[in-house]
């Protein structure tokens, strides 16, 4: 879904609280010291919370956790923690969830994200967070090809490319049943999301315990992303009295998650491309290369609809001596790449431009050099892991499949046909890419979670503390109705609609938004529900912040 959450609060909150609120990025950043570890290897595991210094300025712990919080002669397992702690002292830990399934918290933080939290909660609160069990450097391994890392990666990225919906039915059934038989007798079925949950519960115990505070009486408080907030649909769901605050960013519709398939997930893609469309028109030539001084945005979307059609029928061949290969450029690569550019309007519009203004000229090196240009924008600090894609599509495939459990209603090539159809008809543009993707995840999977984590379904919940909900109208992996529809589960919680485009109110800036989320954390009280947020400034035409907070996920 999900969404993909590859990797994302892009937001310079300099506009959004007073100055005496901010701790500058370039401040946080003066806190560091040499004088730590910098490799989770390094940390002890135990199954007492112990926070040591590492990576110059953070503090980490390798929690060992029960595999299974109701049988715990099952043995333990590993969760990575890491936290930036604030400067104005706090006992209270934010939990923060960058998306997935299978986005790891740590590489986000070290990244920046816990950094940017920082800044726009005034450094009021530690921001903390975690590798989910089967992500990155936690313990449990998530693989179809258990002590075969090189097959893996060879077989992840060199599937074969199929031509009809029937053969990628029949490749997902295989990898499917191979992966079920490869971990009969493993620990996978121990990382679905309400095993997160309850890991998520018992950090904030131990947590309490240390600050001298009763452990059964703690309160989680937590900022979810994309997946992150089907994390936060379950913890309310299943905790309702342990909720704090829970910020819910970038919905997804959980319901519809937790059978395996989410129909609607990029049904507002064809929105944000049409608000990528308006903005264009409005800032003109000179600001935006797909714009022409006579065009509007109706006839902008003609001109995208015309080079796909162009691209349908005779690919671009690309020849550049900086890559490594040659390849061609079709209508579909074209898709999925403007789709991952959509995440991140105030970053990734001006990509957009450029590679559709160079694409009509029949000029493939824009596309090769935006790329280049969006891999290092994307990662403004190396990762310290050896977390490849083809891990991380792994664990989101099993992750999937394990929360699917039974529920998953594809059955047959037939069942797989109706879910095609279905999400076709969602978009103009990607709805048919999209169901050879992500909703294909669980295809002849059975690893069962036990029971103890077996996820019960949603019911209408009474939460101690109401829940936040924050969306953009325009995103386009995550729509605002999924907001609406989950916020109606929990009773007193609130949806803040934010006007733009974007994966999550990061991908453009609004002081609105950060103030409805800076008074909800300060006072457990919601704005009224259906809040509707300008903001302040406009992708293409205005300067803005360029880092994000959700991790982009791959549909694909």
């Amino acid at each position: 879904m999900l969404l993909t959450a590859t990797t994302v609060l892009l937001v310079s909150v300099a506009a959004a609280f007073p100055a005496p609120l901010i701790t500058p990025y370039s401040q946080l950043r003066s806190l560091e010291t040499n004088n730590t570890v910098s490799s989770f290897k390094d940390i002890p595991k135990s199954s007492k919370l112990q926070w040591l210094p590492c990576y110059k300025r953070f503090e980490c712990a390798n929690l060992e956790v029960p595999l299974d919080y109701e049988q715990p002669s099952l043995g333990p397992t590993v969760v990575p923690w890491i936290r930036l702690k604030a400067t104005n002292s706090s006992d209270i830990d934010v939990i923060y969830n960058p998306g997935g399934p299978a986005g790891s918290g740590i590489a986000a933080f070290l990244a920046g994200s816990g950094d940017r939290i920082m800044e726009y909660t005034g450094s009021k609160y530690n921001v903390v967070s975690f590798d989910p069990r089967g992500v990155n450097a936690s313990d449990v391994d998530l693989t179809c090809f258990p002590g075969e890392a090189d097959t893996r990666e060879e077989f992840e990225n060199n599937k074969a490319s199929l031509s009809t919906p029937q053969e990628e039915y029949a490749q997902a059934v295989a990898i499917g049943k191979w992966c079920t038989a490869a971990n009969k007798n493993t620990t996978a079925r121990y990382a679905g999301t309400v095993a997160i949950v309850q890991d998520m519960l018992h950090f904030t115990k131990l947590q309490a315990a240390l600050n001298g505070k009763e452990p059964e009486q703690a309160l989680v408080w937590y900022y979810g992303l994309s997946y992150g907030t089907v994390i936060g649909h379950t913890l309310a769901n299943l905790y309702p009295s342990r909720v704090g605050r829970i910020i819910l960013d970038g919905n997804v519709h959980s319901e519809d998650y937790y059978k395996g398939i989410v129909y609607d997930s990029v049904s507002t893609f064809d929105n944000s491309m049409r608000y990528f469309f308006r903005v264009c028109a409005e800032a003109g030539s000179k600001k935006c290369a797909f714009a022409t001084d006579s065009t509007d945005a109706d006839g902008l979307e003609k001109r995208f609809d015309a080079l796909l059609s162009d691209l349908e029928r005779e690919p671009l061949q690309s020849i550049d001596p900086k890559q490594p290969v040659p390849f061609i450029i079709t209508r579909d690569r074209v898709v999925e790449r403007v789709f991952s550019w959509t995440y991140n309007p105030s970053r990734d519009f001006k990509h957009i431009a450029a590679v559709l203004a160079g694409l009509v000229e029949k000029n493939a090196t824009i596309w090769n050099e935006a790329g280049r240009n969006t891999s290092r924008d994307a990662k403004p600090e190396p990762e310290p892991f050896d977390y490849t894609a083809a891990a991380f599509r792994e664990a989101q495939r099993l992750i999937t499949a394990i929360d699917a459990a039974d529920r998953y209603p594809v059955k047959n090539v037939d069942n797989y046909l109706a879910v095609v159809e279905r999400i076709s008809k969602t978009g103009k543009w990607l709805g048919k890419d999209y169901a050879v993707g992500n909703p294909l995840f669980a295809a002849g999977m059975s690893i069962l979670p036990p029971k103890s984590q077996t996820f019960p379904g949603f019911n209408k919940t009474k939460t101690l503390n109401p829940v936040l909900f924050v969306n953009p109208d325009a995103d386009p992996a995550t729509p605002l109705s999924s907001a609406q529809y989950m916020s109606n589960f929990f009773e007193g919680s609130a949806v803040v609609q934010q006007r733009s485009g974007g994966h999550t109110v990061s991908g453009v800036e609004s002081s609105c938004t950060l103030k409805h989320m800076a008074a909800y954390l300060e006072t457990g009280k919601v704005p009224n529900n259906g809040t509707v947020c300008e903001t302040d400034k406009r992708p293409l035409m205005d300067v803005q912040s360029k880092r994000g907070l959700a991790a982009p996920v791959p549909l694909f």
